[in-house]
């Protein structure tokens, strides 16, 4: 009896005490990827930003162009905030091109007369670690270029336009002028 007791108590004490422990492991693997982009803020205000100047009286008393740094004053006053920008971009060294048209009548301009005005834009990018400054001048066609060396800046206005170097030769013909300053700011590696 006392076999079959002890028996008992074995298989018992066998069925009491649970299998060694066994782990079970699963992976999941997260992949993810950002593409090199550019874009406006705030609110993520998509692709473009810009406004219109409207510089009225572009002649003096005489006809004549009136000085620079009047016309430079007027447009930053009247171009006020719209002249500035928050791009941010994806990607560590954004590429930049400024292209300024000259501001130009359709009429005909004869001996003595101007129906183009031309000026210099001034673009300045703030960036993480200083600042770039693109010039170019509307009297020659190609934009001007650069490549960032870091970062636009991630926080407040990071692009501001200027001008600069107004000029005219003769007197202006009457009527409307229109031009136009086109900033890129693409997407580097």
């Amino acid at each position: 009896m006392k076999k079959l007791a002890l028996a008992a108590l074995a298989v018992s004490a066998a069925m009491a005490t649970p299998a060694a422990a066994q782990n079970v492991t699963g992976t999941v693997n997260i992949t993810g990827s950002v593409a090199p982009k550019c874009f406006v803020l705030p609110n993520n205000a998509g692709n473009t930003f810009g406004t219109t100047v409207a510089m009225g009286e572009l002649a003096q008393s005489d006809g004549t162009l009136k000085d620079s740094a009047t016309l430079s004053n007027t447009f930053a006053t009247v171009g006020g905030t719209g002249l500035q920008a928050q791009v941010l971009c994806t990607s560590a060294t954004p590429g930049v091109s400024v292209t300024a048209e000259p501001l130009v009548n359709t009429a005909t301009a004869d001996t003595g007369y101007d129906n183009s005005v031309d000026y210099t834009a001034d673009v300045t990018f703030t960036q993480v670690v200083g600042t770039t400054a693109v010039h170019d001048p509307s009297n020659v066609p190609a934009a001007s270029t650069a490549t960032l060396t870091s970062r636009l800046n991630g926080s407040g206005t990071n692009v501001a336009v200027a001008t600069s170097g107004w000029n005219a030769s003769g007197v202006l013909v009457s009527g409307n002028y229109t031009g136009k300053i086109t900033i890129v700011v693409s997407p580097g590696t």
